[in-house]
């Protein structure tokens, strides 16, 4: 089977870096191909595309049995999740580039983060003979930093300080980049090409739709993702467009961006910016309007805990897709003052789906531009959403989904229990539903089933 990379080939940026530019097409396939067999050599295969198939009976274990719920499942992936096609999009415009070389002697990349892509970047730093420093946090699993270092990867463990905002690894990590390490992760404000990468994810979704409808263009109805830096959500949301672009996608899905309630950064943002767009001929006068307009006449930071899924979901539907000049102007004010809607969460980040637990969103103006385009609203999915999702993907499909693999799946709980069981969930009959399984379980992680088995035991 050919390497998705050279599947997507000619839609990827990195292809401009080429010597000749767009148009060295044997350049580019030599490239992957060598870097996939260099992959494959360290990992035992390379990037095939992975599964994307209908799950009726969860659809039915979930409540949506009238929807059609499709889960892409990338936990068979190179090491064992969706990240190592970011990294591999990195590694590939470094050889295009050839500005850093792939020589081990040269200066070493360097990678934050709490576990998968530090288990990707290793994996593909090995393949290219790079040196790699990994920074991560204190309780990163211990499985995958044996495993970054048997890859030859340096780890290096970085304690929270009380006072300073923002994650300690990340902060190690710049501070590595500014020392002279060559930028190697999944957040796409230090490395662009990492976006590049994971849209090849996007693109084998709608393949497999077209596939499945037997012609183009696809459709995909709403799509339930999780965000923790946001490379992935932006990845995903940024390939779908270039796929309506293309005329294989009929119309971009409704976007709902998943995050926990121990940290939300994504969402407040969003909050931000839907509660200052509202005018009072537009407020939802079913939700509390007196509370909306105050927020918005005081243009204040919108607190924690301000809005729940229920009012984010009705303001969603009063402000509706934005398009045009609306939709720039919204997307202007994220980009003119950033820090007013994006900040580091105040507190230490906690939650059972850990890989999401990034203190900012790095990559998420494209996120919240999708929103906003889609009539989508960002979801916060309680602690018994994300077990609960992880328990039902296990039990109704053959996926063996880590916890914030399954975290998307959370974000559609949510939305199920925001409607109060009266099915005002925005859903119609027969939607096509996408949730993402973005990585598998490991040595360490928390038995999905083991409530189960205690209440059965008992």
């Amino acid at each position: 089977m050919a390497s998705t990379f050279e599947d997507y080939a000619e839609r990827l940026e990195a292809r401009r870096l080429a010597p000749g530019g767009v148009a060295a097409s044997d350049a580019v396939a030599t490239a992957i191909g060598e870097l996939d067999a260099a992959v494959a050599a360290v990992e035992g295969h390379g990037f095939e595309p992975t599964p994307f198939a209908p799950a009726p009976e969860l659809a039915e274990a979930v409540g949506i049995g009238d929807a059609e719920l499709w889960i892409k499942d990338e936990t068979g992936n190179v090491s064992g999740s969706h990240k190592a096609r970011h990294l591999f999009g990195v590694a590939l415009a470094h050889r295009l580039g050839a500005s850093d070389g792939d020589s081990s002697d040269a200066a070493p990349y360097a990678i934050a983060s709490c576990g998968n892509a530090a288990l990707a970047a290793a994996v593909v730093a090995r393949a290219v003979g790079r040196r790699i420093d990994v920074f991560v946090p204190t309780w990163a699993n211990e499985a995958v930093v044996d495993r970054i270092t048997e890859l030859g990867g340096r780890v290096v463990r970085c304690e929270r300080r009380p006072g300073v905002p923002g994650d300690p690894a990340h902060h190690a990590m710049l501070a590595a980049i500014e020392a002279g390490a060559v930028p190697f992760s999944c957040q796409g404000t230090e490395t662009p090409a990492t976006i590049d990468g994971g849209r090849t994810l996007a693109w084998e979704m709608v393949d497999a739709l077209i596939e499945h409808d037997g012609g183009a263009p696809a459709r995909l109805d709403r799509l339930f993702v999780q965000v923790g830096g946001g490379a992935l959500a932006t990845a995903v949301v940024t390939g779908l467009a270039a796929a309506v672009d293309r005329g294989d996608l009929a119309r971009l899905p409704v976007v709902h961006a998943v995050q926990p309630q121990g940290n939300h950064p994504l969402v407040r943002a969003w909050d931000t910016l839907a509660l200052e767009s509202l005018t009072p001929e537009r407020a939802p006068n079913t939700r509390d309007s007196s509370y909306f307009l105050d927020r918005i006449v005081r243009a204040q930071a919108v607190p924690t805990g301000a809005l729940d899924n229920g009012r984010r979901a009705a303001i969603a539907e009063s402000i509706g897709p934005a398009t045009g000049e609306r939709l720039q102007e919204l997307v202007d004010l994220l980009r003119y003052d950033p820090e007013r809607y994006m900040r580091a969460w105040e507190k230490e980040p906690v939650s059972y789906a850990s890989g999401i637990l990034d203190d900012i969103t790095y990559d998420w103006v494209d996120v919240v531009e999708a929103m906003l385009a889609t009539g989508g609203w960002p979801l916060v999915a309680s602690e018994d959403d994300f077990r609960q999702a992880h328990r039902l993907a296990h039990e109704h499909t053959g996926i063996d989904v880590c916890p914030t693999g399954a975290s998307g799946l959370g974000g559609l709980l949510a939305l199920t229990a925001a409607s109060g069981g009266s099915g005002s969930t925005g859903m119609s009959p027969g939607e096509r539903v996408a949730v993402l399984f973005t990585g598998q379980m490991r040595p360490g992680d928390a038995d999905p089933l083991e409530a189960e088995r205690t209440r059965s035991d008992s």
